[in-house]
């Protein structure tokens, strides 16, 4: 066997996620049809995240296993005729047999952005969410401070997956402005308006994530932006024990992106 190490971006709006399932459009079912489109034999890919349906990436990390050997040189720019326009390829070189996406990368950069608007166009919201409550940015500041470090996030996943434990180590958490434009210049996935100047980037890195917990922190942030709990009540779920009741419903998918995968 023959063994590469690809990195992809994906638009993910019309995925229902990264991970194959069948009969559902996903982002791996179409890496895979591509590439068996170019090579023979037996072919078998694993990822280093499973994105959400809906959920975009900047830098996805996809193992290769194949029969036959691939000519790096010459491979990326068919492969990417072969792929659909929502999904590129941006790099591929040969790895080990052992290396394993998920279980060796150090840390996952995730960003989540959002405009606070009382209304957007499609265009706008493409990619970067809306809140359209007014927020009180002080004590979503307070609150973002206080995710970094080890915490147990019981009260910040959707369940259905299987995981032995909720606490997840927070390396970086930063929410700040930026103008957009900046993040996703020289992106041709990922087209941004121009007279959308300026948003919210909500910008966490962590040893893993528990399923949907970024789009249930953003939620849970917008709610004390929004008075509808307080810092006191989110410190409390932090760490506290399980919420019988959940207070919000999950952010939307559109504004968040797999940024960048780390390993040592």
């Amino acid at each position: 066997m023959h063994y590469y190490k690809t990195k992809i971006q994906y638009e993910g709006t019309n995925y229902a996620g990264f991970q194959w399932q069948k009969g559902l459009q996903t982002v791996q079912g179409e890496f895979n049809r591509a590439i068996s489109q170019l090579l023979a034999g037996k072919i078998t890919t694993m990822a280093a995240s499973r994105t959400d349906s809906g959920v975009h990436a900047m830098e996805q990390v996809v193992k290769v296993s194949c029969e036959n050997p691939i000519d790096v040189s010459s491979f990326l720019h068919a492969f990417n005729k072969e792929l659909s326009p929502q999904v590129r390829c941006i790099e591929l070189k040969p790895c080990a047999g052992l290396f394993r996406p998920a279980s060796e990368a150090v840390s996952k950069e995730y960003r989540y952005f959002f405009t606070n608007k009382t209304q957007v166009s499609k265009e706008e919201g493409r990619f970067i969410a809306n809140i359209s409550n007014k927020l009180n940015l002080d004590a979503m500041m307070v609150c973002v401070q206080a995710l970094a470090g080890t915490h147990d996030f019981c009260n910040f996943y959707s369940s259905g997956s299987n995981v032995k434990s909720t606490v997840r180590n927070i390396s970086f958490c930063e929410l700040s402005v930026i103008n957009p434009h900046e993040i996703f210049s020289g992106l041709e996935l990922f087209q941004i308006p121009k007279v959308l100047c300026s948003c919210y980037q909500l910008k966490i890195e962590a040893n893993g994530f528990l399923k949907q917990m970024i789009r249930h922190l953003v939620s849970a942030l917008w709610m004390v932006g929004s008075g509808k709990i307080s810092t006191d009540d989110f410190f409390a779920l932090l760490d506290g024990a399980k919420s019988k009741k959940r207070l919000w419903k999950i952010a939307s998918p559109n504004g968040l992106f797999l940024y960048r995968i780390s390993y040592s």
